[in-house]
């Protein structure tokens, strides 16, 4: 059995996707939480550094690098091997409910945190507002990176 190069692709695809969900899901489930339980000012700059540090982290290389293969998934659909068609839906899945609403919904609050002092007059209603938007969002992304990562998985073992 020879296996094809999109099924190596989509596997290793699929495993990094599941853990994009899976860093959106303890984001959603604990630590958004675990900030909202502390007093504001420090859950803010706790906030704020991660937001800093994400940036310099494999996350972000991981979520990039399943960006990109997404964009092989939908560009290749036309190969019309087994499992192209999912490949090609958890292609547009993880480009809009992750890098869309990351773009559109969680930096834009992400960049209203980063210049807010957490010590202001405006900080503890800005964060209120942040912290129930911001998770919302966060639901969607991790929502769309399990489903992804899920027809991912599905089409590598369907090809093999």
């Amino acid at each position: 059995m020879t296996l094809h190069w999109t099924q190596y692709l989509s596997g290793a695809t699929a495993i990094y996707c599941w853990l994009v969900a899976g860093v959106f899901l303890a984001f959603s489930d604990f630590i958004m939480k675990s900030l909202g339980a502390i007093p504001p000012d420090q859950a803010m700059r706790a906030m704020q550094s991660i937001n800093i540090l994400v940036f310099r982290s494999i996350f972000m290389v991981g979520l990039f690098a399943v960006s990109a293969a997404s964009l092989v998934f939908i560009s290749n659909a036309a190969f019309n091997g087994v499992g192209s068609g999912l490949l090609l839906a958890a292609g547009v899945i993880y480009l809009i409910s992750v890098m869309g609403v990351t773009m559109v919904g969680n930096v834009p609050l992400n960049n209203e945190l980063a210049v807010l002092d957490p010590a202001s007059s405006e900080a503890l209603q800005v964060w209120r507002h942040y912290i129930n938007v911001w998770v919302n969002w966060n639901h969607v992304r991790t929502l769309g990176a399990a489903a992804a990562a899920l027809l991912m998985t599905i089409a590598t073992f369907r090809a093999a």
